[in-house]
């Protein structure tokens, strides 16, 4: 096991998204096609394309279905220098679409997602936000080492932790809950959708009371609540083709434009709204077609 190797700058990614990169495989018609996917790698990739700084902490196969995933990567611009690679092969996450919603079945043990542990996980010294969330955090190795990379970040990081719940791949429901409240605690963002809230079970905000909160709701669009403050933005018309992935495009465009506006968690009403419509069209434009592939600023008819 090593890292990528791959030549980088001298300059950190402001945007460190950290978890699990997987092969999505998407129904097309009577087959299923194979396409990037995995919660970190989906944003870190989504990201790029808006052009934000942004790199992928992770493992990687060197399978050629990993080697896959890393060209993904770099060809959107993805900084692969917090990677590890690994002799286990890729996991596999099927998706079944039922009216364009996404469900999973993902095959993940014994695969390059186990390389990551408390021992082996790059531990950056620089980055402006850490996008963490997942899979991952359900796994017991790969999950204690997230939790420690969350809670050992410089102090100018900030957390932003998308829920992100796959219920079906929990083994451990207590242990897994009181993971995400310790992780909601130490959180600044915190995204959930109101399938992720279902199975919480609780409001996030009882814990963590001064952190933004953003809760998408599908076809419904999204809210985001700091303080006192609360907006909503419906979603964009538009037919939708699948969802895969579109919670990721949401996570990484709250963040392009974070970076972009200067204030990752901002406080007014007004640039609040202008914050969630640019994630809500994101996530609502990456609906449109299949995969978990997000638009460029050119394609945001609300880009900054």
């Amino acid at each position: 096991m090593a890292r990528t190797g791959d030549p980088v700058t001298d300059r950190s990614p402001d945007i460190l998204c950290a978890g699990e990169a997987v092969i999505d495989m998407i129904p097309d018609g009577d087959v299923f096609r194979p396409v990037p996917g995995g919660a970190a790698l989906n944003s870190a990739r989504a990201a790029a394309r808006l052009g934000a700084s942004v790199g992928f902490l992770g493992a990687l196969s060197r399978d050629a279905l990993g080697r896959g995933l890393a060209e993904a990567a770099r060809a959107e611009g993805v900084d692969l220098r917090f990677c590890l690679r690994s002799d286990a092969p890729t996991p596999i996450s099927i998706a079944e679409l039922q009216d364009g919603n996404a469900r999973y079945a993902i095959h993940h043990a014994g695969t390059a997602g186990e390389a990551i542990t408390s021992s082996t996980i790059p531990r950056p010294d620089a980055a402006r936000v850490l996008l963490l969330g997942g899979f991952s955090l359900i796994q017991p190795l790969a999950g204690d080492a997230f939790e420690s990379l969350a809670s050992q970040r410089p102090p100018a990081c900030l957390l932003y932790l998308d829920l992100n719940i796959r219920p079906g791949m929990i083994t451990d429901a207590a242990g897994y809950r009181a993971r995400l409240h310790r992780l909601i605690a130490c959180s600044d963002i915190i995204k959930a959708s109101e399938e992720d809230l279902d199975w919480l079970g609780d409001d996030p905000l009882a814990a963590a009371p001064r952190a933004l909160f953003l809760h998408t709701l599908g076809a419904g669009g999204a809210s985001a609540q700091k303080g006192n403050v609360k907006v909503h933005v419906a979603a964009p018309q538009g037919a939708v083709i699948d969802t895969v992935g579109a919670g990721d495009v949401f996570n990484a465009a709250w963040l392009a434009f974070g970076l972009q506006s200067g204030e990752f968690a901002p406080q007014s009403e007004t640039e609040l709204r202008n914050a969630l419509t640019f994630a809500v069209t994101a996530a609502s434009l990456s609906t449109r077609q299949r995969g978990a592939i997000g638009p460029t600023l050119q394609e945001i008819p609300c880009a900054p």
